[in-house]
């Protein structure tokens, strides 16, 4: 299921006495929804539904008032489990709800890192992980379907035969937790995202692009305002499509023939269809759009907006951004179809090729939906949406002007406005909040009007002017680590390293950690690993960087992937490296040809010397750890890793790998021999990095669960912090969830044992790269828990455009 989940079979029975030492929850709150029956109450319990994983006790069944609930216990101090974990059976279908719901109570959930519920069918699982949000009284808990990752190959949602509750563990201490009011979210609109499951039983690595561009798709509705259900391919029939108006393929490879055939019939009988970039041969004259030859981009930027045709479709933006790579060629048939929009290079100019064809019950995008531009593409999806639903207009109107002000503990409009001047009367947050309302006052004169176009952008630009003020009110403590990850070595797209840093200062920032090295490859002049080819042509990369950080006051902490060759290192080194025997081996056998063997000496030395080359040749603050560790609990288990960890032992392993996993005391002393490999590493690195530079500071990007990634990845980053090997640590807390971010921070703190923890906020990992209401919230949690900083993930053209200017004027300004 999930990394670390093996360990569970070496621990005993736990004392069923555990969960009897509890104290009865308070009374359930009403609930205004139908409740799943004989699950989670006393009559699942005495049917035998329920089956707990080893060394969790069973489920035991408690009143809460007039209802029933169960009380589930986790008991994690003195034990070695890393989660409580409980399977029940059910048959619920699930293909057109948007998910479940529950109510939940824990009193203490700071052991738990996380809960999560998954969902069997076929031959996987679905995957949500959730929290518990209060802790006095019952909290509400919503497991949508969209949120769900994929493990395995899952027969679909309407065949939901098994649901397993997991609580990860977090801290070295018991806890229990209650569930009561089980229901299921029933028929949440008409409008369906189609997702290709089906290619899970062909390709992995097809089913993440699928997952990532059905998400893109969700929150680009979201965006809109728009209501609707993900739908596996694998659930299609005609029984739910009958319930369906408007169904949006947003990247469905080699669609089944029975599912091809079942959206036939649906276009047929009256539906309509949104699909981007590939539509099924057999569908192509039922929307009366052929999709022809694929075409590449003729250089970077040549596909990089798309522009109305005219008359324009209502709603549709003047232009909108999309760096697509490759399209379709598409055209009408028999005159069906109109070219909506056409593709504009980064110049302005236009390229001849259609972007999108629409027809009276079906549009086709020549590429995938994207999420750059999101502003502008959430109106655009509309504007392509609402020419097929025009009943679309007047809910997304409503809707849009409903959330106006629903960011923070806001609720509407007038609230808003007053707390906020309430909070800062200053000149720029008076002015935001006279826009807003100036824009909220058009809104309702277009919505009056019946212009539900013009109403959806007036109420989005009364929004935005009022998240302005917001940001504007915000308080900025001095002396704080602000800082950015930057994945590319080469900054931002399209501007200069001083363009790039100066901009960050300007806007308060005071530190950047650039990635400038992998475990096979460097963007500057090194002699210990293959210099990228860029280098040549673009010049030093941490060398441009550090002049400009030193120009504007900014710290510089290039940050090093560890261990992973990536994607741009030479073929050749690879291959070297593989040849070599250098290179993972998975528990199962599988070669994992990017990844270096941690435990090899030779490239223990290549991460240790290649990090010291910066420090040794470069001014730098500091020298960034990355990617420093495992890359899950299946590595590596190749034949030097056998070799060595026997050498070690001092006896043979008689069955490689399988004893390591069977054997208790075994399975110890090989957990401990991993994290000594990485330790070596971080030690080499803080010891002589500190003689060669003595200001250099030493810091690294960490998972956030140590008790659990010491034993799953081999990262005892607590170790590093006591032993004093880093002089700041970096959980990467990326969550939309502050609860979550809030514990998780808590918990660091003490684990950190005093080293500076700068908690990492996960913007990129977003669904909305956008959403500074977040970034906000998130770096007012660090303050209120005294972490001294922060740092965020990704600094990218997004992000120095969207987020940095409502940052500077007041939240981090110099």
């Amino acid at each position: 299921m999930r990394y670390g989940s093996w360990l569970v079979f070496l621990v005993g029975p736990v004392c069923s006495t555990f969960a009897a030492a509890g104290s009865s929850p308070p009374p359930l709150p009403p609930v205004d929804y139908s409740t799943i029956e004989g699950v989670l109450d006393g009559a699942g319990v005495s049917a035998g539904i329920w089956q707990p994983m080893a060394g969790s006790p069973a489920p035991v069944p408690m009143k809460a008032g007039s209802f029933e609930a169960l009380r589930f216990s986790c008991p994690f101090e003195g034990t070695r489990i890393d989660r409580g974990s409980w399977d029940v059976s059910v048959r619920l279908d699930l293909a057109l709800s948007s998910g479940l719901r529950l109510l939940m109570y824990c009193s203490d959930p700071a052991p738990v890192s996380e809960f999560t519920l998954y969902l069997h069918s076929g031959e996987g699982w679905y995957r949500v992980p959730f929290l518990v949000e209060g802790t006095t009284g019952w909290s509400p808990v919503t497991l949508l379907k969209k949120n769900a990752t994929v493990e395995g190959r899952p027969g679909g949602w309407g065949r939901i035969d098994t649901l397993r509750f997991s609580a990860w563990r977090g801290r070295d201490r018991n806890t229990e937790f209650y569930l009561a009011a089980l229901g299921s979210m029933d028929e949440a609109g008409d409008l369906v995202i189609l997702r290709a499951d089906s290619v899970a039983a062909k390709n992995d690595a097809e089913l993440k692009t699928v997952k990532r561009y059905t998400q893109t798709m969700a929150a680009m509705l979201e965006r809109a305002g728009l209501d609707y259900i993900v739908l596996s391919d694998r659930d299609l029939s005609a029984k739910y499509l009958k319930k369906i108006r408007l169904i949006i393929l947003p990247y469905n490879p080699d669609l089944p023939e029975k599912v091809t055939g079942e959206l036939a019939g649906y276009l047929k009988s009256g539906g309509k269809l949104l699909a981007c970039y590939l539509l099924p041969r057999t569908l192509q004259p039922l929307v009366g759009i052929e999709v022809g030859a694929h075409i590449k981009q003729k250089r970077p930027g040549h596909f990089a907006a798309l522009r109305p045709s005219a008359p324009a479709l209502p709603g549709m933006p003047a232009s909108t951004g999309q760096g697509s790579w490759n399209i379709h060629h598409a055209r009408s048939l028999d005159d069906r179809a109109r070219i909506a929009a056409w593709w504009f290079d980064d110049g302005g100019n236009t390229t001849g090729e259609p972007a999108v064809l629409i027809s009276d019950n079906g549009a086709f995008l020549t590429h995938v939906l994207m999420d750059d531009d999101p502003e502008n593409k959430s109106q655009f999806l509309l504007a392509l949406l609402g020419e097929l639903r025009p009943d679309l207009w007047v809910r997304v109107a409503r809707q849009n002007i409903d959330r106006i002000a629903r960011f923070d503990s806001y609720r509407d409009f007038p609230t808003a406005c007053a707390r906020i001047l309430a909070h800062s009367s200053s000149s720029t947050t008076k002015r935001f909040i006279t826009q807003a309302r100036q824009h909220y006052q058009q809104t309702r004169k277009y919505l009056a009007e019946k212009n539900y176009p013009a109403a959806i952008q007036s109420a989005r630009q009364s929004r935005h002017t009022l998240i302005d003020a917001y940001c504007a009110a915000q308080p900025a403590p001095a002396g704080e680590h602000r800082a950015f990850w930057c994945h590319s070595a080469f900054g931002l797209n399209g501007r200069t390293w001083d363009q790039a840093i100066k901009h960050l200062a300007d806007n308060g920032f005071t530190a950047i950690l650039p990635n400038m090295l992998w475990g096979g490859v460097a963007f500057y002049h090194s002699k210990v690993l293959p210099v990228a080819s860029e280098v040549e042509q673009q010049g030093d990369q941490i060398e441009q960087c550090l002049t400009a950080c030193r120009k504007y006051g900014v710290e510089c902490h290039v940050w090093k992937v560890n261990y992973n060759m990536g994607w741009r290192s030479p073929r050749e080194f690879m291959r070297k490296m593989k040849d070599a025997g250098r290179t993972q081996v998975n528990f199962n056998g599988r070669a994992q040809d990017r990844w270096l063997c941690p435990s090899h000496p030779e490239n223990q030395t290549l991460e240790i010397e290649s990090m010291l080359e910066v420090a040794r040749n470069y001014k730098v603050h500091g020298v960034h750890f990355d990617y420093i560790r495992y890359p899950g609990i299946d590595a590596c288990y190749c034949a030097g890793c056998r070799e060595r960890f026997e050498k070690d032992l001092g006896r043979k392993v008689k069955k490689w790998p399988a004893d390591l996993r069977s054997e208790a005391d075994l399975q110890q002393q090989w957990l401990n021999f991993r994290r000594r490999q990485i330790d070596t590493v971080v030690e080499a690195v803080a010891t002589r990095a500190r003689r060669i530079r003595p200001s250099v500071k030493i810091s690294a990007a960490v998972f956030r669960n140590w008790p659990l990634n010491r034993d799953s990845i081999g990262q005892d980053w607590k170790l590093w912090c006591e032993r004093g090997w880093l002089d700041f640590v970096c959980p990467m807390d990326y969550t939309t969830s502050n609860t979550r971010f809030r514990r998780e921070i808590v918990n660091q703190l003490e684990w950190a044992s005093g080293v500076p923890c700068y908690p990492g906020i996960g913007l990129s990992t977003w669904s909305d790269r956008t959403d500074i209401v977040k970034v906000i919230e998130q770096m007012n949690i660090t303050r209120e828990l005294k972490t001294g900083g922060f740092t965020i993930f990704n600094y990218s053209l997004t992000e120095a455009d969207h987020i940095l200017p409502r940052l500077g004027p007041a939240l981090t300004r110099p």
